[in-house]
């Protein structure tokens, strides 16, 4: 993202983010200031550099939202002081949690622009089609990027199950605001779809890196088809993906740098500098001369799983990873053990939503799902050589056990990335993997109470909260 986008973003920020803290965090259209409206090819660019502002949330991927996605499953553990993530590390949330709360009001106050701006650009005089029209896909694109981050967490995985409340226009009052129902998980999936078919329509840029682009609208359409169980789908959308010219960075490290310098691995990154910074380097590294706060660190699940010796007892000079990731993403000072996948707190790294490295994994489970062994050994192969690692040999084993390898790659390579807690859920895994019996409702997320109190009729809450 340019940094005319950036800076035009904050001056828009009163429309975008005007009106009332819940009740999904919609602006009515009625109260966005007359004087700010979207009415001039600069405004509109303004309302969409906001869509990026509100990604880069410290309750989006600035901060909250990838922390919780590793919180919540058993590689990552509570260090710090916040009750909050504690909750969650536990998986004792409750329906007050205000970090909770947080994430979901930061999520869809990012529904809340895209709505905006899908609305009013179009009546923009002045405005380049071509231009006009990426806008307007960059929009359909973030609306489909946040539903599906939202049902996720919060929504039944059975397609007939209750999903989150979907809003596709600015409610033009409050009372409107307030009568808003939650949708099936089946009918939240079909707008995300939707959502990126209108995208890819829309859309001239083909693979920038700080904006949505045609790779990024396939490779989260893959990601999505790996959710629904669409392994054509997603095997598809993976090659077509592939087939656009990405390759995986030559190191691992190379991806996590302090500025967060371009890779040929890069899809979509959310650009973040030492004002607009996030939160990941700050709360995973150690206190003192690694400068953060390490509210949350790696666990020593995680530490053994990489370490194959199996003799790791909290010193530095027992953990012995032959994973090079497992060498970057585990740091020590002193005998303090921290995550050092994020090279600084300073928070500038310019953050993935998605790299080609997390589509090649999709491909691979979505190639042994289909019983294609051979396939998927050729798939993942190169992101186990990068690691420093032999191949898999996916297609001398059983097909259970194929699949088990490749999500066990996915959790090495997407660690401290907020997918783990996610992959759990979706493979339906969470409550074997946590010991979650007798909590098993812990497996959704509540919807906030706050946002119970404030709709007309009360939204269903997901059950045992």
């Amino acid at each position: 993202m340019n940094t005319q986008r950036k800076t035009l973003g904050l001056a828009l920020l009163l429309v975008t983010a005007a009106g009332c803290e819940s009740i999904l965090d919609v602006a009515p259209i009625n109260q966005v200031p007359e004087g700010a409206a979207i009415i001039s090819p600069a405004t509109a660019r303004a309302a969409v550099a906001g869509l990026y502002d509100g990604l880069q949330g410290t309750n989006y991927y600035g901060g909250t939202f990838l922390h919780f996605g590793d919180l919540s499953a058993e590689d990552v553990v509570h260090t710090g002081t916040f009750t909050t993530y504690r909750e969650v590390n536990q998986n004792t949330i409750t329906a007050d949690n205000s970090a909770i709360e947080g994430m979901w009001d930061g999520l869809y106050r990012v529904v809340g622009r895209t709505n905006i701006v899908i609305l009013k650009v179009p009546t923009v005089t002045g405005l380049d089609p071509v231009e006009r029209d990426q806008m307007l896909g960059e929009a359909h694109f973030i609306r489909a990027l946040t539903y599906h981050n939202l049902v996720k967490f919060w929504g039944d995985t059975a397609a007939s199950g209750l999903g989150v409340p979907v809003r596709l226009v600015p409610a033009p009052d409050i009372p409107s605001s307030a009568a808003i129902t939650r949708s099936t998980t089946g009918a939240v999936y079909t707008q995300i779809l939707s959502d990126l078919s209108q995208a890819e329509a829309l859309m001239s840029a083909v693979n920038e890196t700080r904006q949505a682009s045609l790779g990024a609208v396939r490779a989260i359409r893959a990601r999505v088809f790996l959710y629904q169980q669409n392994w054509a789908g997603a095997e598809a959308q993976a090659e077509a993906v592939a087939a656009m010219g990405y390759t995986l960075a030559p190191q691992f490290s190379d991806l996590f740098t302090p500025d967060g310098n371009d890779t040929p691995e890069d899809i979509l990154r959310v650009n973040f500098t030492a004002t607009e910074f996030n939160l990941l380097g700050f709360y995973y590294r150690a206190k003192g001369l690694a400068a953060g706060r390490r509210e949350i660190t790696p666990s020593d699940v995680l530490i053994r799983a990489w370490d194959a010796d199996t003799n790791f007892d909290g010193t530095p000079g027992s953990y012995n990873p032959v994973d090079l990731r497992g060498v970057w993403n585990v740091a020590f000072q002193g005998t303090t053990k921290y995550g050092s996948k994020y090279p600084t707190s300073i928070g500038a790294e310019d953050l993935h939503a998605i790299r080609f490295a997390e589509v090649l994994l999709i491909q691979a489970e979505a190639e042994a799902r289909q019983n294609k062994l051979g396939e998927a050994e050729a798939t993942i192969t190169p992101i186990r050589t990068r690691a420093g690692l032999p191949a898999l040999g996916l297609d001398t084993l059983t097909q259970q056990q194929a699949i088990d390898a490749i999500l066990q790659e996915r959790r090495f390579e997407l660690a401290y990335e907020g997918d783990r807690w996610p992959d759990l859920v979706r493979t339906g895994r969470a409550v074997s993997v946590l010991g979650l019996v007798g909590r098993e409702f812990q497996v959704l997320y509540p919807i906030p109470l706050n946002e119970i109190d404030v709709t007309i009729p009360p939204l269903v809450q997901n059950p045992g909260y």
